[in-house]
Formats: C-alpha cells, sequence, structure tokens
C-alpha cells in the first residue's frame, strides 16, 4: 500500500449533521432533554462511523500503472489506461479521479467496483486536444464515499506525467527540385538535376533488400539503385519557422502561428518518411541536435514543435544568422508578416548552391478576411522569386497540403485557394505511425 496521506473532509450534508450534534449535545443538558441528548451522541457516533470506514476504504487501493501516449496529434483521441489493484475489499463507494485539463476534456471520473485483495482491474478514459501543446495529466486521486454521504477521504495514487500533444500532420505530394532555378555556383547545376529523393539514394550492394530498390531511379540511371538508411557526413533539410509573435495573427487552434508550425510539422515528417535528415530552425537556434540519429531526431522536431511559443521580435533575425553557419541540401522557409527588408538577408544567408523554398503567410487575412495583402508582402515576394527561390502565398482559408503543391514540380501554379491540384489529390494520407509518436 502507498504511504501517501488520506486525507479526510466532510460534506455539506456531515457538516450539517456536525453542527446539529453540538447543537444539541450542548443544548439538551441546559434544558435537560435527555432523549435528545441520545440523538446528538447518535449523530456524533454516525460521523466518527462514516469516518473510519471511508479512511479505510481509501486504503484498499494501489495504481500499479498508468499507460498513454507520450505523443499524440492534436484533434486526434487517445485512450489514457489506469490499472489499480485491490488490497483489500472496500466497504463504501470508490471513485479515480484523473487530473486532466479543460483542454483535455476536464478531469476523468471512473467508478471503481469493489475488488478482492490482490485484484487488478484496468480502467480506462480517453482525452483529446485541438490544439498542440505540453499538457500534465494526474496526479490520479482515489476518492472514498460513505454510504451516507457525509463524508469523503481522499488519497493521491502516482504523480503527473506530461503529454505532447503534435500538430496536425496533413499528406503532402513529393517534391521535385529538378525546375527550380536560381541556384547559385558550381553546384547549382547539380541541385537542380536531381530529385530530392537522390541524395538518399546509392547503387545496389549484393546483400541489400531488394524492397528498397528504387525502380524510377534505376530506369533513368541504368544501374539498379537502392534507398539508403546511411548518410555519413550528409547535409539537412533545414526547415526555417518564423516564430515571432509581433508577426502572427490569430489566435487558437486558428492562428496564423498553429497553420505554420502544422505545414512544417507535416513537411517534417513527409521528408523523413524519404529518408532524408530534417533539422528545425527556430529563434536562432537548431533543434534537435545534430547528433540523434534519423528516427530520434524527427521525434525531437515534432515533440519542439508542440512545446514551442511565440519568440521575440528578433527571432527572425537569429534565425538567419544561424542560416548561413548551417551546411544543408535543401532550405524550406515558412515566414509570416515580412516585408522586402525582412527577406533581403535570407538571399545572402542561403548556403552556396541550395534550392530554397518559401511560404510567406497572408497574416492580415487572419485577422480580417479580405484584407488586402500590402506592399510589404508583395515587395517580399518578388525579391525572392527574383533570387530564384520558389514562393508560395497562403491564407488561412488554404489547406496545408495545397499550399505545398504549388511548390512541387507536379502542383498546379496559380490553383484557387481551396481548389484540390492534381499533386493533392496524389497524395496518399500519412498518419504517424507509432514508431514515429512513441518515444
Amino acid at each position: 500500500m502507498s504511504g501517501r496521506p488520506v486525507r479526510l473532509r466532510p460534506s455539506a450534508r456531515g457538516w450539517t449533521f456536525a453542527a446539529v450534534a453540538l447543537v444539541v449535545l450542548v443544548g439538551a443538558p441546559l434544558t435537560g432533554q435527555r432523549d435528545v441528548l441520545r440523538v446528538g451522541v447518535l449523530l456524533v457516533v454516525l460521523l466518527v462511523v462514516a469516518g473510519w470506514s471511508a479512511v479505510r476504504s481509501a486504503a484498499t487501493l494501489d495504481l500499479v500503472s498508468r499507460s498513454k501516449s507520450e505523443l499524440v496529434e492534436a484533434g486526434v483521441t487517445s485512450t489514457v489506461r489506469l490499472t489499480v489493484l485491490g488490497r483489500a475489499r472496500a466497504g463504501v463507494r470508490l471513485v479515480l479521479e484523473d487530473q486532466v485539463p479543460l483542454a483535455l476534456g476536464g478531469t476523468a471520473r471512473l467508478p471503481v467496483p469493489r475488488l478482492r485483495e490482490g485484484q487488478i482491474l484496468d480502467l480506462e478514459h480517453r482525452v483529446r486536444a485541438e490544439v498542440r501543446g505540453s499538457y500534465p495529466l494526474g496526479p490520479v486521486t482515489l476518492v472514498a464515499r460513505d454510504v451516507f454521504g457525509l463524508v469523503t477521504a481522499s488519497r493521491t495514487l502516482g504523480g503527473s506525467v506530461t503529454l505532447d500533444v503534435l500538430p496536425r500532420v496533413h499528406p503532402l505530394a513529393d517534391l521535385v527540385l529538378g525546375d527550380l532555378g536560381g541556384a547559385r555556383g558550381s553546384s547549382a547545376g547539380a541541385s537542380a538535376a536531381a530529385s530530392l529523393d537522390d541524395v538518399s539514394l546509392r547503387e545496389y550492394r549484393v546483400g541489400d533488400d531488394l524492397r528498397r530498390v528504387h525502380w524510377r531511379s534505376t530506369a533513368r540511371r541504368g544501374a539498379v539503385m537502392v534507398r539508403s538508411d546511411e548518410h555519413p557526413g550528409r547535409p539537412d533539410v533545414v526547415l526555417l519557422l518564423d516564430t515571432r509573435a509581433a508577426a502572427h495573427e490569430g489566435r487558437g487552434a486558428g492562428s496564423s502561428l498553429e497553420w505554420a508550425v502544422s505545414l512544417v510539422a507535416s513537411a517534417a515528417v513527409h521528408l523523413h518518411r524519404r529518408g532524408h535528415r530534417v533539422r528545425l530552425l527556430h529563434d536562432g537556434a537548431f533543434d534537435p541536435p545534430r547528433e540523434l540519429d534519423d528516427s530520434s531526431a524527427v521525434r525531437g522536431l515534432l515533440r519542439s514543435l508542440a512545446r514551442l511559443r511565440p519568440g521575440g521580435p528578433e527571432g527572425l533575425a537569429r534565425s538567419v544568422a544561424a542560416l548561413g553557419r548551417a551546411d544543408s541540401t535543401l532550405l524550406v522557409a515558412v515566414l509570416a508578416g515580412v516585408d522586402e527588408e525582412d527577406v533581403a538577408p535570407l538571399l545572402s544567408a542561403r548556403p552556396l548552391g541550395v534550392p530554397a523554398l518559401a511560404v510567406l503567410e497572408r497574416t492580415a487575412a487572419w485577422t480580417q478576411p479580405g484584407q488586402d495583402d500590402g506592399p510589404g508582402l508583395r515587395r517580399a515576394h518578388l525579391v525572392l522569386a527574383r533570387a530564384g527561390w520558389r514562393t508560395a502565398l497562403a491564407g488561412p482559408g488554404d489547406p496545408v497540403s495545397e499550399v505545398w503543391a504549388r511548390l512541387t514540380r507536379t502542383g498546379a501554379r496559380g490553383t484557387p485557394a481551396g481548389a484540390p491540384s492534381d499533386a493533392t489529390r496524389a497524395a496518399r494520407p500519412a498518419p504517424l505511425p507509432d514508431e514515429e509518436v512513441r518515444p
């Protein structure tokens, strides 16, 4: 049995009984009403017995384990399982209360049947969050109420744990960079001549799994090519996220920041599944560390996005400065509320010969639908396009998959917001597999 102390608290009915008993015990001797005095004594005995039975019952149950997914996606229901062990048969009603934030559905109350000594019982409840974030779960409290409802005894079982709710992940179309212009330096031709998949391909070696053969590249090159999970010294795909609080608009799940985070998360999962190392750059820092393996890195990246908070006004400038020291094969920037002065440093910070894509959020539309983009955003768009960046504008009504499709070779250029492109229709759903959301 856990050594946690039991807390006893009278209910409203219990306080009423106690007040009546006190009045009777004090007033009966003064008035010579012995029969009334017996009633007062009976009330006191009833309160004592109710308290004793509740305290005893609160010590008859222990929490054995709590099972949950530490990483779940926003908008997806997750199951929390509690396993309890009976120490003795309880004499009163027992309820387990799992402390859950309102954003996840509020405190869960689970009735517990009477258990024999040594009997194990599995209980479960569901949680769901519409907004990414890091939420505490627990502690679990065992509440015992006597049959008359006079007192409540409670005991804390276990501690709190953290549930990270990831941003929504959307299916994305394949990204091909062969027609990207504006790559600079002698390596530009090599970068532009191949698709992003080619970075993770190598020639077949005896013993390789034939299921890893990349048939399209095999046909194009005339040699058997396989996907490789070993990328020693391979540069990273960098996802630059503009998190400046002043640059974003809207609140909650419908804000421009949440839209941007969802796009970055979708791109990270999509590129990771295609065999590429992905790193997040925001507020001047890379996350996760380069030393982690690919699977751990993408889990760390998603966890960082779940816990991400709006940054300061210098966050974008610091990220651009850090970008100049990075080595990458692809740069994807998601920018909010920018003008030509904000994006100008990106042109020189962009690694030599690296293809670059940028999504520019029309943040004004998040609070004022139909609002004009403004000259600053239009000039920023033009500056990046002239420098060889592939760009797309995004508003609150634009699906993440559609905006990404505009950045692909097969994406429908000029497709109206909300109209599905061929690439979007061809993209298959990509739910997070268990191995990518469990630590």
